[in-house]
């Protein structure tokens, strides 16, 4: 007899992860190690736990699910559920990658369907076969549409209007929870869109992300000064004061083409 898997529960929303947690320990071949809220919380538990499957929510601030999965090396990927809201270019990848989701709302049914599916995938699948078909995910998510297609506008939905923003003249873009700040010529829209999924969809050659919160558009960068133990400030024409993370300078400099 199989020992029941172990399962790690991720959401940075407390009923739904209170409820996802309470849906797996109604199966007797599941056995939950333990439940996180955040994104860097659950990168410190896959690390330390080693569970055979997570249950990961794709929309947290800060980390979210699929930067969670980034952070890890290939070796440490667990089997994965995803979590999300509807997000029809990560929902298609998984579909693609036969990994499974769960889009919120969800049933008893599709729960349970999700967990056979995961039980049939792990103890059927091959040494690393799982690591490699998430490893394939995330390059797909991180590779975004091919370069004729990256986004040229952006249609956002506020107080009963629809407002485009071309993408041309955003300036910086900020993490914010669920959503993102689109910060554009002295205004700011939200949109409901992960900052990972929207970077994905944006050309590179014109956004780079300077911190885990942040993508500016280089265009508007006027200015790099140095701050803090190799960081740097970044400076925007429409006055804006951003941090350069240090783990990001590298990469800066490659774009750039020349050392900070």
């Amino acid at each position: 007899m199989n020992p029941p898997l172990r399962v790690l529960v991720v959401d940075d929303e407390p009923l739904a992860r209170t409820g996802v947690a309470a849906l797996a320990r109604g199966d007797g071949d599941l056995e939950v190690i333990g439940e996180c809220g955040d994104g860097a919380a659950a990168l410190e538990a896959i690390r330390r736990l080693r569970p055979d499957l997570v249950l990961l929510d794709v929309q947290m601030p800060e980390l979210d699910g699929f930067e969670v999965l980034r952070s890890l090396d290939r070796s440490e990927l667990p089997a994965v559920i995803f979590i999300t809201a509807y997000d029809q270019f990560a929902v298609s990848a998984f579909d693609v990658h036969a990994v499974d989701y769960l889009v919120k709302p969800f049933d008893d049914a599709r729960f349970a369907e999700a967990i056979a599916r995961a039980r049939s995938t792990i103890r059927g699948a091959r040494a690393g076969e799982v690591s490699e078909r998430l490893a394939g995910l995330l390059e797909q998510l991180g590779g975004g549409p091919p370069a004729d297609e990256w986004l040229s506008r952006l249609v956002v939905k506020t107080g009963g209007r629809v407002v485009l923003v071309r993408v041309e003249d955003i300036d910086w873009i900020e993490a914010a929870d669920y959503c993102v700040k689109l910060h554009v010529q002295g205004k700011v829209h939200v949109l409901r869109e992960s900052l990972l999924t929207l970077e994905s969809r944006l050309n590179p050659a014109r956004f780079f992300r300077i911190h885990r919160s942040g993508i500016v558009n280089l265009d508007r960068i006027t200015e790099l000064q140095p701050f803090f133990r190799g960081e740097h400030i970044v400076l925007l024409r429409d006055g804006s004061k951003l941090k350069l993370s240090r783990n990001r300078r590298r990469d800066l400099e490659a774009r750039l083409g020349q050392p900070l």
